[in-house]
């Protein structure tokens, strides 16, 4: 099929989107909105508020500008807590693996899963590198001219949460244990989360739109169980990837506010359909909602 559409106006999408039965009351606001928000990436809220191409009866412009709004607050708080995570599993990873196989010993294909693309690794180590504009990486290099790499502490803090990723699930069974054991799940499950997390993370930093998205990266969840009093009611939606990210912070820093600022955001977006997300029935009287972290 050959594409035919042709670029529209400001005016025209307008003119579109109330021919479809959209509530415009203020032009200008809308007009602003469209200018720095494009009508394609817009185009994705519209879509709860249709039925086919025609818009639910009395569907306005600032319900989707809200929902849009929502999104983007979503994605920032999910951002900060898997930060703290990945943090958290970047100074774990380099502290097994330094104290199990040395400095550099990170370097030696040996130490990983013999399927692991090592050669990958240290390509993109050696790239981040050289576009590298550290102070910590400049002075080791002026300092040790003879040493090929960098130790795994300053190395680590190079790759990506990717990249972080995949050497954990590279690593030796006992140091992936040891990490997994941490936050109470199996080593195996917690390398699904993260891998979920850094799929969630790049949709996040991409700002594209999160709150309703079918994941592409579906995590493991245990069975339920003292260390994991859970009802995830599926892997498809992003409820899964909340419980996961309090769950893990819960561990690594008790005390943020995290949980408090999801609360926040949900209570001033009362409109937000929390089905749409596989939220399950008074889901903030049960774990791991219903308690704080450690005081």
């Amino acid at each position: 099929m050959k594409y035919e559409k042709p670029a529209l106006t400001i005016e025209q999408q307008f003119d579109l989107l109330e021919s479809r039965g959209l509530l415009i009351s203020d032009r200008l606001r809308a007009t602003r909105w469209l200018k720095h928000v494009s009508y394609y990436r817009l185009s994705a809220y519209l879509l709860p508020f249709k039925t086919g191409e025609v818009f639910k009866p009395g569907t306005t412009f600032d319900q989707i500008a809200g929902l849009y709004i929502f999104d983007r607050k979503l994605r920032l708080i999910l951002l900060d807590g898997i930060e703290r995570i990945e943090v958290a599993l970047r100074t774990a990873l380099t502290y097994e693996l330094a104290h199990a196989h040395g400095p550099f010993g990170y370097a030696d294909r040996r130490n990983f899963n013999p399927k692991f693309d090592h050669h990958y690794l240290m390509s993109e180590l050696n790239q981040a590198e050289i576009d590298s504009r550290e102070t910590f990486v400049a002075h080791f290099r002026r300092k040790y001219t003879c040493e090929k790499n960098l130790p795994i502490w300053m190395a680590s803090e190079l790759l990506s949460f990717g990249c972080i990723s995949r050497l954990y699930g590279a690593c030796a069974p006992a140091i992936k244990r040891k990490i997994a054991n941490r936050f109470s799940v199996q080593d195996w499950q917690f390398a699904s989360w993260l891998h979920t997390l850094s799929y969630v993370r790049n949709v996040c930093a991409h700002h594209s739109r999160l709150w309703n998205r079918e994941l592409a990266v579906k995590p493991s969840i245990p069975k339920p169980s003292k260390a994991w009093p859970y009802q995830v009611p599926g892997t498809e939606r992003l409820y899964c990837v909340l419980a996961i990210v309090r769950h893990c912070l819960i561990v690594t820093t008790p005390r943020c506010q995290w949980r408090e600022r999801l609360f926040a955001l949900l209570d001033n977006h009362p409109e937000v359909d929390l089905s749409a997300m596989r939220f399950p029935l008074q889901w903030r009287t049960i774990p791991p909602w219903a308690e704080p972290g450690i005081p």
